[in-house]
């Protein structure tokens, strides 16, 4: 009988263990998403306890957690890149636990996100390299007309003549190619035919957020990032629609220089912009729309242009994403090169006036999509350029199109357990050209690969490595080269990052650059169809230090480089042609050449900031760069001319320093905006010190030339104001001036800035 109760002893223990198990063990099951669009946010973590884990593709997570050790913790918590951390009590009250939680971005300015440096979302205060974020407010609050207006008070940049620079890697090239990857949505932005960005063309009443990534990036983003890339990302609706329409009109005043196109006339600028965003079941949409007319303060000089923008994305249940970006422009404008003196800065040299219509569309198709845990992206683009432009010549035709076709395919896996994300993919891309202004039809194309890994350790370093290979090949001539890319980032104490990076660039010649002929004036071009491709790297070492003042955060970053440039590009004068004595000037005129080894060294030093002093709510960027741009050796030959002539830098530069061509050595940017109640303002400022070296040949054949390098010896400073008023909840007015001073500012060569504009701005919004 004993033996029998043992038997049905050890069957009940066998039966009822599972269930005791079971209630002593819990599993708690849950999904992280985004608060507003509640998309999945993978690569949290998620904490129960000791107990940590990382959420999938899906955001989901599942902890087995022992619900009868009271010595364990029963808090959650939950932290993502660039979102509020999240911490909720869980009581066990069932033996499966389901939960959703939805984290709100950071509104802290070390948490910000970007995507430029990595291809994805990282923190800002994790970078390896330097990276300034723009946000809306600046934008907006300054009546932003074209992007690199903005582009010019971010600290490190400046523009000339819409080519932009950071710390010195570039100069003026008389608008052909770019050192600087200009990006809108992951998309390169940059025109098939000459390298460079239509400024007029970039949705600006659409931009979100502006991320500037100082240093070569070659390795994810290829030629033309050979000293930085600029990302604009667009916006788009999350749970509630946002609509925005701004109107504008002003005038400029009366400049100090004499021109014939003041005598008598009051010269205007007035503009109109308009963006829809919204949600409806899996359809995200935004359209946006500008007009925009300006007189111009200089004479024949004008802009007119209208232009449409739409983004469409569709999520479909399982998780693919559809996507296609849409842009039209038409405009009309008229420009000039060289003023007819320093006295007339405002009037043309005899008569050369450009005049330019031109059309212009762009499409890019995207799909994004996961397998396993593996994100897969595939984006497309065609974009077509063209431009009918009258000379003052009639005898010379510089009407050009291109066609410009890109396709990328990148593939992205995360692994949890190492917090590993490994980018890989490949690109192609064709440019056709067919125009005079480039000797007929031209044609380049491009192919790469590459692959960057990035790892976070313990949650305090960060490492970063790539590899590129390009290939490139332009009509009948081609080339290949690897590039490569490494970086660290290290906590170093409580919001202090110490980081350095290393990375190469490369860059080939655009079509501009190689078969570009013609002649304003009596200013000439010529091509130079055997111009090589230009190497570089950079090397940095930075720190960013994280600070909270009574209401006020942000952080400061302060960071030294070291650039060099093998083969580097640049336009020289000289005597390219057996002249015609006829017409002595024929043969004479600018040529893109591969001048030789240049070498860029500098630091920099950045703060951003926002928050509240009492009442007050304070937003501010500032900066100042250093840098010591120079060329190696001045006396090396890199040309010689028809007559037989070596031109070395030594024997064309203005100046008898080494330092290089249109470039500033000192930079200072400042921007605050205060706001008390309904009221703002806002306050900018700009400095840029003398450009020591120009073309000798400027100060022969420009008039009034040495006169002007002269009175600006002391360099520019340029500030702006903007006051606004908000009425309500949905209008605003504001008043906003810029070049409040009516100073005058010559970036380049017989070019006076604008002169000082004052803006009625009326903004509204729901």
């Amino acid at each position: 009988m004993a033996r029998y109760k043992i038997i049905l002893n050890c069957i009940i223990f066998s039966l009822i263990t599972p269930f005791v198990l079971q209630a002593q063990s819990s599993q708690l099951i849950g999904f992280v998403k985004d608060y507003s669009n509640k998309e999945a946010l993978q690569g949290a973590v998620v904490r129960l306890g000791k107990v940590a884990v990382i959420t999938d593709v899906n955001g989901a997570f599942t902890i087995a957690y022992d619900a009868t050790n009271k010595e364990n913790s029963n808090q959650l918590h939950v932290s993502f890149v660039g979102y509020q951390d999240y911490s909720q009590a869980i009581h066990f009250g069932s033996n499966q636990n389901t939960i959703v939680i939805l984290l709100k971005p950071s509104e802290t300015l070390l948490n910000q996100t970007v995507i430029s440096a990595g291809r994805f979302e990282q923190s800002v205060k994790r970078m390896v390299v330097s990276t300034e974020v723009i946000q809306p407010y600046l934008i907006q609050n300054r009546n932003t007309t074209m992007m690199d207006k903005l582009l010019d008070q971010v600290p490190s940049v400046n523009v000339i003549d819409g080519q932009i620079n950071i710390r010195s890697g570039s100069g003026w090239t008389y608008g052909a190619g770019s050192r600087v990857m200009v990006l809108v949505d992951d998309m390169p932005f940059l025109t098939g035919d000459a390298g460079q960005v239509k400024w007029n063309f970039v949705p600006i009443e659409n931009v979100k957020q502006v991320e500037v990534v100082k240093g070569a990036s070659s390795v994810l983003y290829g030629s033309s990032a050979l000293s930085g890339i600029v990302h604009l990302r667009t916006e788009m609706a999350t749970d509630k629609p946002i609509t925005r329409i701004s109107t504008f009109s002003g005038l400029y005043s009366k400049p100090q220089r004499e021109s014939l196109i003041w005598n008598s006339n009051v010269q205007m600028q007035h503009g109109l912009s308009i963006f829809h965003t919204a949600k409806k079941n899996q359809l995200t949409y935004a359209f946006s729309g500008n007009y925009f007319k300006d007189n111009g303060y200089r004479q024949g000089e004008s802009d007119h242009r209208l232009r449409f923008n739409a983004n469409l994305k569709w999520q479909s249940k399982n998780r693919v994403s559809y996507g296609l970006n849409l842009g039209t422009l038409i405009s009309d404008g008229g420009s000039f090169l060289l003023w007819d003196s320093y006295q007339k800065g405002y009037s043309v040299l005899g008569g050369q006036i450009t005049t330019t219509k031109s059309s212009n569309f762009y499409a890019d198709p995207q799909i994004s999509f996961y397998t396993g845990a593996f994100k897969h992206n595939v984006r497309g683009r065609f974009m077509y350029i063209k431009n009918d432009i009258t000379n003052p010549d009639p005898n010379i035709n510089q009407d050009n199109s291109s066609r410009n076709t890109f396709a990328e395919y990148q593939i992205q896996r995360f692994i949890t357990e190492l917090q590993l994300t490994i980018t890989a993919g490949m690109s192609n891309s064709l440019s056709y050209s067919n125009s005079p202004l480039y000797q007929g039809v031209q044609s380049s194309r491009n192919h790469a690969a590459f692959l960057q890994l990035d790892q976070t350790i313990r949650k305090k370093l960060t490492l970063n490595a790539g590899a590129r290979w390009e290939y490139f090949q332009m009509n009948e001539t081609s080339e290949s080269k690897p590039v490569f890319r490494t970086g660290a980032n290290y906590e170093i104490g409580k919001a202090t990052f110490l980081r350095a990076s290393f990375g190469q660039g490369y860059r080939f010649p655009s079509i501009a650059e190689r078969y570009i002929e013609t002649s304003v004036g009596l200013l000439n071009i010529f091509p130079n169809p055997n111009l090589g491709s230009e190497t570089g790297w950079n090397a940095e070492m930075g720190l960013k230090q994280g600070f909270s003042f009574f209401g006020v955060k942000g952080f400061v970053d302060v960071a030294y480089f070291h650039t060099q440039y093998q083969n580097m590009i640049d336009f020289n004068f000289g005597v390219w042609r057996q002249v015609d004595p006829l017409n002595p000037f024929s043969g004479i005129g600018f040529k893109t050449l591969n001048i030789g080894e240049t070498k860029i060294r500098g630091w920099d030093l950045s703060m951003n900031a926002n928050g509240k002093l009492g009442p007050v709510k304070v937003q501010t960027i500032v900066g100042y760069t250093y840098t010591n741009p120079i060329m190696l050796d001045v006396n090396k030959p890199f040309a010689t001319d028809s007559i037989g002539n070596n031109y070395t830098f030594k024997s064309t530069r203005s100046d008898s320093t080494d330092v290089l061509k249109y470039r500033f050595k000192h930079l200072v940017k400042w921007d605050i905006q205060l706001e008390y109640k309904a009221w703002q303002f806002g306050y900018s400022l700009r400095y840029n010190s003398f450009m020591e070296n120009i073309d000798r040949v400027f100060l022969s054949i420009v008039a009034g030339m040495q006169e002007a390098r002269d009175a600006n010896r002391g360099g520019n400073t340029i500030m702006d104001a903007r006051f606004a008023y908000q009425i309500n909840a949905r209008m605003k007015m504001a008043l906003v001036i810029s070049n409040v001073l009516n100073v005058e500012v010559m970036t380049r060569p017989a070019d006076i800035r604008p002169p000082r504009l004052s803006i009625i701005q009326f903004n509204y919004s729901f």
